[in-house]
């Protein structure tokens, strides 16, 4: 789903995380509100969100 949304960031599986990189914070904004919208069925938490 995030690899496939063609924005300029990097998922990685760490664990039971998703980890989310990327240099423009729009973009990680885009993946959250992405997240937030899909019906995944999963409870998601977002934090370490900085400049």
């Amino acid at each position: 789903m995030i690899k496939d949304s063609k924005l300029k960031v990097q998922a990685q599986i760490q664990g039971d995380e998703i980890r989310v990189t990327g240099k423009s914070r729009d973009d990680l904004q885009a993946v959250m509100a992405m997240v937030r919208g899909g019906d995944l069925g999963q409870p998601f938490q977002f934090k370490n969100f900085r400049d």
